[in-house]
């Protein structure tokens, strides 16, 4: 059986047929079966037309080759290539259009035993990347001999520059060019049968050397021997799908020929005695949906652009309800590529597939509706094909991560490369077995229901203050929007003084400050604040026209990264010489001017003009950001600002008259933001992750004591893409602040519940003190007529107020290690703010003193479940044990003492479980308890198995069938 992080494909045989072989198998089985139909030539191509087809079926009058007319045509082109000198072992390297030709030389290459080597056109350009790619060929094929054919007479001057001095026959398609042979000139002889009888004698003895370059997105590309298994093994799986691909069903191919996508797209079809469309030498949306609709095309390969070009045009009445398969590649696809392809395409099933051109293949299999495929933000790539294994691995390790958790994608299996072309590369490695395994570098995790979900490229992921950010998220969450999908949005990581990285946004043309916003406020209601880019910068202010893109026409990350980072430096050397300019400003203009610095530098890093009558909290400024803007001004004004400036319950007009009226700069050193008399009705609340839905509940967090909204931004992503708000304390920095009850805040946030949702239902959760909070809320808000399902309690039990309650400071809970830094990957640690320390003294206190009321539980009154989740180190229920222990040490040393107490009750096993007493409240048929193992108090909310034990408690809310929890790992009834 195979381990947790490790998923097999079914068995793959005879992985090392020559590919001609089997092609010429169905060139016996099914010689009259329609094997090419190229919707753009004519049927008199190389005078071979088929009366037979063309007459009978009715169809338009274009080249339609049976099995048998199309080895013919092979057969020819064989003849002709020998003739001129090309052998086994010989590269024949083309640059073609997707045409008949290209075709017949695929299988001519195959047959003779040529080193295969499709390159894109486009890329004679890039002369860089093509000399570079020339070079590796004849490195590779070790061959003195070399064939090229090109697809049109523009072409053949840069060829000719490209192989000066090689030994090289030069063939040309089209037109006419002194030194080129013409392509027809090689079909005009005919194959005698003894030839081809003897070709195929020897196709046994053949080895098929097919050459790829990957996409050079990070650096030059790199030559790949794709092993003929690559093919094998998606023909296989569209063979034996739920939606088989048969002999003579219409696959249509217009893809570009010269990566491992399109080359799967044809050769698998013709390895399954399918006919291959071409409906013209490119892509061209008006072509493509023609020739789908009159072929009654069955199965397409296509790209998301192309699926947004498609789904713009003008469709037949009945659409193009042919498709069975539409197969999506090149990049993930997101919920509106796959509603496009449902819906306004008319395809009846969709399949994700992911490969690499060093020989990995993944698929989701066909699915009818975008939910069998995405995960909230996650997309499925499925399971491995036919022969392949994939493991899942800790980053830079061979230790497999926890169940659920990510970590980086190693693959294997006959289709693998052995290597680059001409060069090494560590990221490929033998096994204790002796199998041949190759690191990937993407992010991904193999999901409950056995399936693989792609995360991003770790190379990507953007580190802000130690938080990991996936471009590739964010880039998910845009192109769901069509108008925004257009700008071809890249989220591209920027150097940052305080944060060390930060996302910025690449789009593809000027977009002015409305549009600007538009994105930002889309990735913050859809992902939260952490996720909204730094800036959007269209690529003209990069110096582009265009993305610098590699020549499989995908962005090159590398070189906008370069391009952004040059930018960005000058920009900030730009505000650096502002700001270093005569700041010696006296008087009553002193407090203007750092007003106004404070302003600008908000309305920067926030990418929003500010609304002077909004709290300033509801700015949703969290300390890395604050940090950032706090720099700005002191670099600008050489004042230093506090940063409980961003947590008032003030008005930004009222902090801002504050400021103003600071005339000398000693004002600022004893400067406090001004302190409301007490909270609003309505808290501030952030969208953390998910999208709003009618119908689905939300999850609503009451913060710890530190009152901190942000505090939840680690917890990892739930997989439905389930709305998850958190609150921040209404009563940090108000003249109530030290004496707040779990009552009044609790009345507070159910009153911005029912502002967010006025219908519900509801689910609760609570980490630490925020348990009892999202208990009393869940209580006023059934009071109230509400529904609650379900109430989350992480790592807390049910509070009994003590006979007596210990007093607590500030300077005692810094003994008892209460207060941790603020950790920032690659910077320097930040301490807790002085008045976020003074609210969490507040919350012991209010905790201590809260006693909670049982909802009714007789007869079959509604009440909600309870699923408390333990971590499986510490016991903070201990903490008025502990202050009393601290205060024992405090009175031993005296006031000054540097000593502090053992903080071995927040880290030690804990050795016991229960229900925490919350079956008191409910009754104990509504609570069950589940443990993180693995996790202390103050990691539990960063584990990823939290997500997977709290999903459940999600789906239990529901109703669903308890008896299931029985078979879940860790996951405990109360009265078992």
């Amino acid at each position: 059986m195979a381990a947790p992080n490790e998923l097999h494909g079914a068995p793959l045989s005879n992985p090392d047929t020559p590919l001609y072989a089997a092609f010429y198998q169905n060139v016996v089985k099914y010689p009259d079966v329609v094997a090419l139909v190229s919707t753009q030539q004519a049927s008199t191509h190389y005078e071979t037309q088929s009366p037979s087809v063309s007459s009978s079926e009715g169809k338009n009058d274009c080249l339609r080759w049976t099995y048998q007319e199309l080895d013919q045509a092979i057969q020819r082109l064989v003849v002709g290539l020998k003739g001129r000198g090309l052998k086994a072992g010989d590269p024949l390297v083309m640059f073609m259009p997707n045409i008949a030709e290209y075709v017949i030389a695929t299988w001519a290459a195959y047959q003779i035993g040529c080193t295969y080597v499709p390159i894109n056109p486009k890329g004679l350009l890039n002369v860089r990347d093509i000399r570079h790619m020339m070079q590796t060929v004849m490195k590779g094929c070790q061959s003195d001999f070399l064939g090229v054919i090109a697809g049109s007479s523009d072409m053949c001057a840069r060829i000719e520059e490209l192989t000066t001095g090689l030994n090289c026959e030069r063939i040309l398609v089209e037109g006419e060019v002194d030194g080129w042979t013409p392509f027809e000139d090689l079909m005009q002889i005919a194959a005698p049968q003894s030839e081809a009888n003897l070709c195929r004698d020897h196709y046994s003895e053949l080895s098929d050397q097919t050459l790829f370059f990957t996409s050079g997105t990070t650096s030059l590309p790199k030559g790949c021997m794709m092993p003929s298994s690559y093919g094998y093994a998606a023909a296989l799986r569209w063979r034996e799908s739920n939606v088989p691909m048969l002999p003579g069903d219409r696959v249509l191919f217009t893809l570009p020929n010269n990566h491992g996508f399109g080359w799967l797209c044809i050769i698998a079809p013709f390895l399954n005695a399918a006919t291959v469309v071409l409906p013209g030498p490119s892509f061209i949306p008006e072509a493509t949906i023609k020739a789908i609709h009159e072929e009654q095309v069955s199965h397409a390969g296509l790209v998301p652009t192309m699926i947004h070009a498609l789904g713009s045009m003008p469709l037949p009445s009945e659409k193009l309800s042919s498709l069975v398969r539409i197969v999506l590649g090149g990049s993930p696809p997101t919920e509106e590529v796959i509603r496009v392809c449902l819906e306004s395409l008319g395809s009846s099933g969709v399949e994700n597939l992911y490969g690499m051109t060093e020989g990995i293949l993944v698929s989701s299999g066909v699915v009818s509706q975008s939910s069998e495929m995405i995960k909230g933000r996650d997309v499925s790539i499925g399971t491995p094909l036919p022969g392949m294994t994939v493991r899942v691995y800790a980053k830079d390790s061979k230790v497999a991560p926890g169940t659920g958790e990510a970590g980086e994608m190693h693959f294997s299996g006959p289709s693998l490369i052995n290597g680059y072309v001409g060069s090494a590369d560590e990221n490929f490695y033998n096994d204790a077995d002796g199998r041949s395994w190759f690191r990937t570098g993407d992010k991904a995790f193999i999901g409950s229901d056995n399936r693989l979900y792609l995360i991003g490229r770790y190379k990507d992921t953007i580190i802000r203050g130690g938080e990991n950010i996936e471009p590739s998220a964010i880039e998910a969450v845009l192109g769901q929007i069509p108008e925004i999908n257009v700008l071809q949005p890249q989220v591209i990581r920027a150097p940052d003084h305080v944060a060390g990285e930060v996302p910025v946004l690449v789009v593809n043309r000027e977009v002015d400050s409305n549009t600007a916003n538009v994105l930002k406020e889309t990735v913050l209601a859809q992902m939260g604040n952490l996720y909204v880019p730094a800036e959007v910068i269209p690529i003209q202010a990069l110096g582009q026209e265009t993305y610098p893109k590699t020549m499989a026409g995908k962005v090159q990350k590398t070189e906008l990264e370069s391009l952004v980072r040059t930018y960005w430096e000058r920009q900030q050397a730009q505000e650096r010489t502002d700001s270093n300019g005569d700041h010696s400003i006296n008087g009553s203009s002193l407090g203007s001017h750092v007003m106004r610095s404070l302003c600008t530098a908000i309305e920067k890093k926030k990418g929003q003009q500010i609304d002077l009558s909004m709290r300033m909290i509801e700015l949703g400024i969290d300390s890395i950001m604050s940090i950032a803007i706090l720099s700005y001004v002191k670099k600008e004004t050489r004042v230093s600002l506090p940063s409980s400036l961003f947590f008032t319950q003030a008005t930004i007009g009222a902090v801002c008259q504050q400021i103003s009226a600071v005339s000398e700069p000693e004002g600022f050193l004893r400067f406090t933001p001004v302190i409301e008399e007490k909270p609003s009705n309505l808290c501030f609340s952030v969208l953390l992750q998910g999208t709003p839905r009618p119908g689905v509940p939300s999850l609503f967090l009451a913060p710890p004591g530190s009152g901190n909204a942000f505090v939840y931004r680690m917890l990892p992503k739930f997989a439905n893409d389930r709305a998850v708000y958190s609150f921040g304390s209404p009563f940090l920095m108000t003249k109530s602040e030290s004496s707040w009850t779990i009552e009044e805040t609790a009345t507070i946030y159910a009153n911005t519940i029912r502002n967010i949702d006025p219908q519900g239902p509801y689910i609760l959760c609570g980490w630490s003190m925020g348990t009892a909070t999202a208990y009393e809320t869940a209580y006023q808000l059934h009071e109230q007529g509400k529904q609650v399902l379900g109430i989350i309690m992480l790592d807390l039990a049910l509070p009994r107020p003590p006979p007596k309650i210990a007093e607590a400071t500030v300077e005692l809970f810094e003994m008892m290690g209460v207060f941790p830094p603020i950790r920032r990957q690659g910077q320097p640690d930040v301490e807790i703010p002085a008045f976020r320390k003074k609210h969490r003294v507040a919350a012991y206190y209010a905790k201590m003193k809260y006693v909670p009321r049982p909802f009714d539980i007789s007869g079959n009154a509604t009440r909600p479940r309870i699923f408390v989740i333990w971590a499986g180190h510490g016991d903070h229920d201990r903490m008025g044990a502990m202050v009393l222990d601290a205060m024992e040490v405090l009175k031993k040393e005296g006031p000054d003492t540097k000593m502090k107490t053992s903080g071995d009750w927040l880290q030690v096993p804990r050795e016991s479980f229960d229900a925490g007493g919350w079956d008191e409240m409910v009754g104990p048929d509504h609570v069950e308890w589940g443990i993180v193992e693995d996790a202390d108090h103050d990691t539990l909310i960063e584990s990823e198995e939290l997500v997977s034990v709290a999903s459940l408690s999600l789906h239990l809310t529901f109703c669903l069938n308890l008896a299931a929890l029985l078979n879940i790992h860790r996951w405990f009834l109360p009265r078992a």
